[in-house]
């Protein structure tokens, strides 16, 4: 079963946690965008390639993580998930962020999106759990 993450520049530390730890479980990564980092500086040409090759991680993804906070480039892959009908978890450690208040988003609350909290650490063993309950009871 193949997954994207989306999360901002600054968490490719906490990116490649989770992804090594989906790894484990026998997950696999449909896209892996800390391998080159930050492109802004490079080339206008690559920026495309890099929103084009992202975009199709997302198409390719079975479900897509999406790791609070995150910047720009994290709710517009986020929104491209929705859009796209893909089973979306929406992690954040501050659950405040799931509230009603001014901190949350519309978008945090739609029906195909499973928020999750919890420790980064036990993130990817609460999505497998989650996967493998859709397994057996694919109406969750």
């Amino acid at each position: 079963m193949k997954y994207y993450i989306a999360t901002s520049l600054s968490r490719m530390s906490e990116h490649n946690s989770v992804r090594d730890s989906l790894r484990n479980l026998g997950y696999e990564i449909s896209y892996d965008w800390t391998i080159h980092g930050s492109v802004k500086l490079i080339s206008k040409k690559r920026l495309q390639e890099v929103a084009s090759l992202k975009l199709q991680g997302v198409l390719e993804a079975d479900f897509v993580l999406i790791l609070l906070p995150g910047r720009n480039g994290t709710h517009l892959e986020f929104g491209f998930a929705l859009a796209k009908g893909k089973k979306i978890f929406l992690h954040s450690e501050d659950s405040s962020l799931f509230e009603l208040g001014t901190q949350t988003n519309a978008f945090y609350h739609h029906k195909d999106v499973i928020r999750v909290c919890c420790s980064l650490e036990n993130l990817a063993k609460t999505v497998d759990t989650s996967i493998q309950q859709m397994l057996i009871s694919p109406s969750l």
